[in-house]
């Protein structure tokens, strides 16, 4: 199965409540990786804010609890230079006195057109603080890795071009966790840890329970998309559920690989209509099985129509070649997933104890086919505008030049007025897929219609 962000909010959960029965002293170093975590996990859920409104409450509450953080003990990323703000927090002191340290020539600094950039090197970073091992049995150690690990998936999260962006509200409920973990844990760690370090567990201590009071409010849970997920690995244990997710990242991953390459097959563009198709089945077949009733009407409608439009897009690009064939790890991908869905589309009528779980991987790979089909349908006009798209005479429009090509049974390069359907339906294809990702429910045991009427005014 997959590991989500609510996975690992449980399991720290579990880690924190382990400490709290614990005897056993917590020494600096743990602490220390605690803490630098929390920090990185804050990080990254102010840098998941790209695209957000900068009016948005919510997220200005998160970066102003980022900002606020109490002299970090190192920088969270590997940033090569830093602002005088930034210095400063690192520093522990105010930016005025970074900017007189710059004046007075003891601290080296760039100027630029609004201020300084000091170089990390001038800032003398501690490069003794390092993340928990995963062989370390403390339950500080558990808390701190399993806190590293949404950090990571925070990461993969942001840097997969095919998954949506972190909602304010999804990064409302993490920030709000990891606060309230940080409390209880430092509060605990001021009785377990040496007198002499306990300054530092108690100055989180307070920010992390002054800071719960910015963003006291209760959001939704996260759910679908929203809830990040890092998909099984090869060597994870083997279930239906995780077959469907790993199938489906494979061949996600594949397509996108295909169509990075110089000159993708045409074989692969109707493939990966063809593969969407069948996930709506799929998720169609779900749906009914969960018996949502009339609530999901509209739900079924949309995937139908969009299913109609991939296959008319699919059709378009019959009868055309790039000359070039699929790549085998294509082939292998696409049959792994035909296979695994063919085994979802024919389970029994009844609803089956994986359904929610089976239904969220395919939210997922509804995702991803949305975001291959973005990727594909400008590869039309590509391949055309270049020349390297071939058609067979006999099916070109007539015009003098394809006449002996005609006669000769040869392929020619193919104009736009030889596919007068294709762009139409390729770009229409793609924009019904897109909505069919928005669009879908959240959760298969949700109320649809009210998420239906969300998507559709924006909110």
């Amino acid at each position: 199965m997959s590991t989500s962000a609510t996975d690992l909010l449980d399991r720290a959960d579990t880690a924190l409540a382990q400490l709290q029965t614990s005897l056993a002293q917590v020494d600096i170093s743990l602490w220390e990786s605690l803490d630098q975590t929390v920090y990185r996990v804050l990080h990254e859920l102010v840098r998941a804010r790209t695209g957000w409104p900068m009016s948005d409450p919510h997220a200005e509450a998160i970066y102003r609890i980022f900002i606020d953080y109490p002299h970090p003990l190192r920088p969270a990323d590997d940033q090569a230079d830093f602002s005088t703000k930034e210095a400063a927090r690192l520093l522990g002191t105010h930016p005025d006195a970074v900017r007189e340290r710059i004046c007075a020539g003891t601290l080296l600094a760039a100027p630029t057109g609004n201020g300084y950039r000091i170089p990390r090197t001038e800032l003398a970073v501690r490069t003794d603080v390092y993340p928990a091992s995963t062989d370390e049995r403390h339950p500080m150690a558990k808390l701190a890795y399993t806190l590293g690990a949404l950090g990571d998936l925070l990461v993969t999260n942001r840097l997969d071009p095919g998954t949506p962006e972190l909602s304010a509200d999804s990064a409302t409920t993490m920030t709000q966790k990891c606060l309230a973990l940080t409390a209880a844990a430092a509060t605990h760690t001021l009785s377990r840890c040496d007198p002499e370090v306990a300054d530092r567990p108690l100055a989180l201590a307070r920010f992390a329970t002054r800071q719960l009071a910015q963003v006291a409010h209760t959001p939704p849970p996260m759910l679908g998309l929203q809830n990040p997920t890092i998909p099984p690995s090869e060597h994870s244990p083997e279930s239906p559920v995780s077959d469907l997710e790993r199938s489906l990242h494979l061949w996600a991953i594949a397509a996108r690989d295909e169509l990075r390459e110089g000159l993708p097959s045409v074989e692969v563009f109707k493939d990966i209509n063809r593969q969407a198709i069948h996930i709506y089945a799929a998720l169609d077949s779900v749906m009914v099985r969960g018996g949502a009733g009339d609530s999901t009407d509209d739900v079924h409608r949309l995937l139908r129509s969009t299913a109609a439009a991939l296959q008319l897009g699919a059709d378009a690009w019959s009868q055309t070649s790039t000359g070039m064939p699929p790549t085998s790890s294509y082939v292998e991908a696409a049959r792994r997933l035909y296979t695994t869905l063919t085994t979802v589309t024919q389970l029994p009528g009844r609803s089956q104890p994986d359904d929610e779980a089976r239904y969220q991987a395919l939210l997922r790979g509804a995702n991803a086919a949305a975001w291959i089909a973005s990727l594909a349908a400008p590869w039309a006009s590509r391949l055309l505008d270049s020349g390297v798209l071939f058609i067979h005479a006999r099916h070109a429009a007539g015009r003098p030049e394809t006449l002996t090509a005609k006669r000769a049974g040869r392929m020619i390069a193919a104009t736009r007025a030889d596919v007068p359907a294709l762009f139409g339906a390729v770009w229409h294809a793609e924009g019904l897929a897109v909505r069919a990702a928005r669009e879908l429910p959240h959760a298969l045991s949700q109320p649809i219609q009210a998420q239906l009427e969300s998507a559709r005014i924006g909110i």
